[in-house]
């Protein structure tokens, strides 16, 4: 775990904003690498690759990114399977309830066919052609056989989704996946003292992209949040321990742009930024120096997954 201070990131964002940017990306970029090259010289054992982490880890960016780095840098080809399309018809099964807050627990493993996914990964290890379902979100329902995949030799799968090491998966599959665990660990010390902690800034994240990408207000995700933490602590991070690799994917610069555009909504919310845990961040207001970072982050920078 990383621990930042403001007061370190605020003379760092006026010194050299520039390679601050740089040194933020590089240490994620040096840590997907590294994590790909361990995975290359697993390949012909572990051909299944399981990305895990909480929500707005950024799974999605990582998962292309080691796609990526397999591709160039060691000449492997990989696949990648949706965790999403294994969602179950939702008139199949009792949605659970998640009674401490009052609201359908969507979180659950139980809405998804595991049993399918680990079939399916175990077959494609074994050279095995398997038929992907899809799942349409509009009506809640699964449909079979929309996709043909078979793994060619030395070829790799990756997956990523919040129950890729639950019990079902990791225990059908330990013996030919690597776990992957995007940890995002850090936390940020305030000149007052306040510590931001690693799930907070992670919320920054969502409200973000939920508000820009999603049709969502922030305070909605905000209303969210209860139900998402507590499936993150019930259902995600107890199977860290399963991952034989782990990434620190937060970037310190972000935090700079997070606040400035959370800063209005924040404003108006701080009673209910209290109710739900969040209270740290009713004191981000007013403490970032202004940070010029629009031309200074690449292309492919993991930050674009939530600010666009």
């Amino acid at each position: 775990m990383a621990d930042y201070t403001l007061k370190q990131l605020n003379e760092a964002a006026t010194s050299d904003p520039k390679g601050f940017v740089r040194l933020c990306e590089d240490y994620y970029r040096n840590q997907v690498d590294s994590t790909a090259r361990e995975l290359a010289a697993r390949r012909r054992t572990a051909p299944i690759v399981l990305v895990n982490g909480p929500s707005s880890a950024g799974k999605t960016t990582t998962t292309a990114r080691l796609r990526k780095a397999l591709e160039n840098r060691f000449g492997i080809h990989t696949e990648t399977i949706s965790m999403d399309d294994y969602y179950r018809t939702s008139t199949e099964y009792e949605v659970p309830y998640d009674d401490e807050n009052g609201v359908p627990d969507l979180e659950s493993p139980l809405c998804m066919n595991l049993e399918l996914l680990t079939d399916h990964l175990r077959k494609l290890a074994a050279g095995e052609e398997i038929s992907i379902p899809a799942f349409d979100f509009e009506q809640r329902r699964s449909i079979p056989d929309v996709k043909k995949l078979r793994l060619e030799k030395d070829e790799m799968v990756i997956i990523e989704g919040i129950h890729s090491l639950s019990d079902i998966v990791y225990d059908g599959l330990h013996d030919m996946a690597t776990g992957v665990f995007l940890a995002f660990d850090s936390a940020l010390t305030l000149e007052n003292g306040v510590v931001i902690e690693p799930y907070m800034l992670r919320f920054m994240r969502r409200a973000v992209r939920d508000s820009l990408f999603r049709n969502t207000e922030v305070s909605a995700t905000l209303a969210q949040w209860k139900s998402v933490r507590r499936g993150e602590c019930l259902y995600i991070l107890p199977t860290r321990k399963r991952a034989a690799l782990t990434l620190d994917s937060y970037m310190p610069y972000e935090t700079f742009i997070m606040s400035e555009m959370l800063k209005l909504p924040f404003r108006k919310m701080k009673q209910e930024l209290i109710d739900v845990g969040l209270e740290p961040l009713t004191h981000l207001d007013g403490g970032f120096e202004p940070l010029d970072y629009v031309h200074h982050i690449p292309e492919d920078s993991l930050i674009h997954e939530f600010i666009g």
